[in-house]
């Protein structure tokens, strides 16, 4: 194990891991299991299902409905029954707590009232989803101090900066390092605590207000951390989840599937970008760029040698490819023009335009003809786009066909070894040729670490069926 004098693991657990005495027993397990080689962050999420309460509360605040006093009871009592099975009554830390929860429950009460008054805004929104992390660090922290261990809590808003783009802000990372190491640094030094934690999933704007960093964003927490802490530290992150760590297909879908034990950044980022739910691709772009490793592990098995490891190396081994992947409901757009305007013209004007309302684009394939030009969207965005091309200046009035085929899904082959193996695009049509899976388009990320086909929805299973065995022979 690394030196305890220099090394830090950084811990994030997630709303899954703070349920009930249970969870918190096996933190405090987990805890105890690494503590004797190494210093320890920890950063949490809400407890589970509170998010979602303090959203409802928001948009029940916006409307007219002026009772939202049954839906902060239900967040007081969600946490005051969690208190009560957690920390000893007895201890001057039940009493701190239970006083921060009423005093944070009152000031949500009152933002309650404000929003009613004042039009709805992105920041008071944030404002208002950042209780549930405020209140889980306070409640984790005040539980370990009650059971022996030297624990202090720092707010991110203290320490993490962000631009100012509410409910998906970026980490400025400049200004969070120079943070981190004023008032993070000294606590995790100090002999005076032997844990420091941190509220995960909001920072604050160089104006100070609250900032929430979107999906993912208390993994994205540690990384940020972790990534400012490097140079102090030997740091390593530990993603604690309900699941063993990234698998080589959707066991939803796939009727074969394994763990991947080691696997590069790129890689992992593919596969988040194709629909593994385990971490959010921004935040592994930020344990990358620190180049601090990272385990994603099984909350409820801490010591099982069943865990994937991420490391910027990627690792050249016999498995060519790491995973296949499939996003199912998506639709496919083809715009064609006989007459069609330069291609760099048009795909500029399409993709300002689908950029300026808000359509994220999955895929874009392109057939060697000028006169058309291809590109998935999300299934839900569909008559969106077909209104927005069929009613632009440009693209409706110029002789431009709109196709939109409904019925298509995605499915990809992942791994380094695309980029040093020949004929990989080969053994894909092949494969699904043979199966009588008809291929729509190709596509090819710029990483060149994943093929893709795009085919008819039908298919989908049984297309990372055949892939699976194709590829991944184990």
């Amino acid at each position: 194990m690394m030196s305890s004098k220099n090394s830090l693991v950084v811990m994030k657990f997630g709303g899954s891991c703070l349920q009930n005495k249970e969870s918190y027993l096996q933190i405090t397990n987990i805890v105890n299991i690494y503590m004797k080689s190494t210093r320890i962050l920890i950063v949490v999420s809400a407890i589970q299902g509170i998010t979602n309460k303090l959203i409802e509360f928001y948009e029940k605040s916006c409307s007219e409905e002026n009772n939202c006093d049954p839906l902060i009871e239900e967040i007081y009592n969600m946490h005051i029954q969690l208190v009560d099975g957690i920390i000893n009554k007895n201890r001057s830390e039940y009493n701190e707590t239970v006083e921060f929860l009423q005093t944070n429950i009152e000031e949500l009460k009152q933002l309650g009232r404000l929003i009613r008054l004042i039009r709805p805004s992105a920041d008071i929104y944030d404002l208002v989803v950042s209780y549930g992390e405020k209140l889980s660090i306070f409640l984790l922290s005040k539980y370990l101090t009650s059971n022996g261990y030297k624990s202090k809590y720092v707010f991110s808003d203290k320490i993490i900066i962000t631009d100012d783009n509410f409910g998906r802000a970026l980490p400025l990372l400049d200004e969070t390092e120079a943070l981190v190491k004023e008032i993070l640094y000294p606590l995790l030094k100090s002999d005076m605590n032997n844990l420091v934690c941190v509220s995960g999933y909001y920072g604050s704007t160089k104006d100070n207000k609250i900032s929430t960093l979107g999906r993912g964003g208390s993994d994205l927490s540690a990384a940020i951390l972790a990534y400012a802490l490097r140079n102090l530290f030997l740091c390593k992150v530990i993603y604690w989840k309900d699941v063993r760590g990234f698998l080589n297909a959707d066991p939803k879908v796939a009727k074969k599937t394994s763990l991947i034990r080691n696997i590069s950044y790129k890689e992992a980022k593919e596969l988040a970008f194709f629909g593994t739910k385990v971490l959010h691709p921004l935040c592994l772009d930020v344990n990358e760029k620190g180049n601090v490793p990272s385990e994603v592990r099984y909350f409820n098995e801490p010591e099982s040698e069943e865990f994937t490891t991420i490391t910027k190396e990627i690792v050249q081994n016999d498995d060519v490819i790491k995973a296949i992947t499939s996003i199912e409901n998506l639709s496919m757009v083809t715009l064609e023009s006989d007459t069609m305007v330069p291609l760099s013209g048009t795909a500029s004007k399409l993709f300002s335009l689908l950029g300026d309302n808000n359509i994220n684009i999955i895929f874009i394939s392109q057939s060697s003809s000028e006169n058309n030009i291809t590109f998935g969207i999300e299934f839900e965005d569909s008559m969106k786009v077909s209104f927005i091309l069929r009613n632009s200046d440009f693209f409706g009035k110029k002789w431009f066909n709109v196709k939109i085929n409904h019925e298509i899904s995605l499915v990809a082959v992942i791994g380094a070894g695309i980029l040093y193996t020949p004929g990989i695009a080969g053994r894909v049509f092949t494969s699904l040729g043979d199966n009588n899976i008809n291929i729509l388009a190709i596509a090819q990320g710029s990483s060149e670490l994943n093929f893709t086909a795009i085919i008819d929805r039908e298919n989908c299973k049984k297309a990372v069926n055949v892939l699976y065995d194709a590829f991944i022979t184990r």
